[in-house]
């Protein structure tokens, strides 16, 4: 009895997961061009349903009515298997992320870990889908994407590791339960928050680090031979990503579910005021992604790469040695770290500009000048 109680927990938590993905997505869709058009002075969609809430659905119809065309030298398997696999990431990494108290597919000791090993099936979709294409373009893209997502991953993993310092465990629930009372990781260690979400941002192949899909370099990338929704599934993951990506960040660094009067109201042994706080926390950060690429422009190749290997990495690395410093000599450590972070936060934000000038000034005056 209680192994099939079991495989239908799992059952119902895969599919909880699935419909997140796909309502996010479509959710997100709408809520940027809206979001985007509201703060550009224009019309966004309003003519779909009330306001426009329904372009979303009527793109998704558009899109299942599309040809689906395979080019004639492409991979039949790999070609079909690699939009699948884009969306194994997004799904996989809520089965261990808890949505409130009560609701957590399943509490893995090592799930700070998990989240980093699971985004690797997005990285591997894409080159697969690119190479099996068949088309140059889109292994260009292909490549490009992956040294993209590779190269951010370890700023990525070297925040998450200063929230294992911090908490003293890889099990995301100990996390979430160390923030209790407002003690949110990113109140006291802002600057590891700072990292990790632009980390992210070019994980996800958002503005302004959205050079995998440059249609005016890539003709769209690795996703240049795909049509109906195996194009579909490539961008519904981008837009479900953006919610996904910033659950992750809200269980890390913004205390999760938790929220005033979040155990009020319990029954099923769930919190159900706490998926309210999860779910409004994480769409503030959806916002913030939505407002940063209206904000930033595109970067260019060197320029991204530069930043991750040249500044991100080792203000990382500088980061986790601060923090082991601070744990270990100072008495309170969580008022010496937040000193430090805030510190490191607004000394990041007042010289990025100024120095990143800087350097440019430097590479123009070394180029040579050529008179007519």
């Amino acid at each position: 009895m209680d192994f099939l109680l079991a495989i239908l927990r799992a059952v119902v938590f895969v599919v909880i997961a699935y419909a997140v993905v796909f309502v996010a997505a479509l959710v997100n869709i709408v809520f940027e061009r809206r979001v985007l058009a509201f703060m550009q002075d224009r019309h966004g969609p309003n003519r779909t349903g009330p306001h426009g809430v329904l372009q979303s659905v009527a793109d998704a119809f558009k899109m299942m009515g599309k040809e689906d065309f395979r080019p004639t030298l492409a991979d039949p398997v790999l070609f079909t298997l690699a939009p699948i696999m884009v969306m194994i990431g997004a799904v996989a990494v809520q089965l261990v992320i808890p949505y409130t108290n009560g609701m957590t597919a399943t509490g893995l000791d090592v799930g700070l870990i998990f989240l980093v090993a699971i985004t690797g099936f997005t990285t591997m979709a894409i080159l697969l889908g690119g190479w099996s294409s068949r088309n140059k373009y889109s292994l260009v893209g292909a490549l490009r994407a992956a040294a993209q997502m590779i190269s951010y991953e370890i700023p990525m993993i070297l925040g998450l590791l200063v929230v294992a310092m911090v908490v003293g465990s890889l099990r995301i629930a100990d996390v979430v339960a160390a923030q209790a009372g407002y003690q949110w990781i990113a109140f006291y260690a802002p600057f590891t928050f700072l990292i990790f979400y632009i980390a992210s941002i070019a994980e996800l192949n958002r503005g302004p680090f959205d050079l995998p899909e440059s249609e005016s370099e890539l003709v769209s990338g690795y996703g240049t031979e795909y049509s109906g929704m195996r194009f579909g599934m490539f961008f519904l993951n981008e837009y479900a990503g953006m919610t996904i990506m910033s659950m992750v960040t809200v269980t890390l660094f913004f205390g999760g579910w938790q929220g005033p009067f979040a155990n009020a109201v319990v029954f099923w042994g769930v919190s159900w005021i706490g998926i309210l706080w999860f779910i409004l926390k994480s769409y503030v950060l959806v916002f913030a992604l939505v407002w940063i690429r209206l904000s930033l422009p595109r970067l260019q190749v060197d320029q991204l790469m530069a930043f991750a290997w040249k500044i991100l990495i080792p203000l990382g690395l500088l980061n986790i040695l601060a923090t082991a410093a601070v744990m270990l000599w100072v008495p309170h450590w969580k008022l010496g770290m937040a000193v430090f972070s805030w510190a490191a936060f607004f000394a990041f934000v007042a010289l990025l500009d100024p120095i990143l000038k800087w350097r440019l000034r430097r590479q123009r005056d070394r180029l040579p000048v050529v008179n007519a």
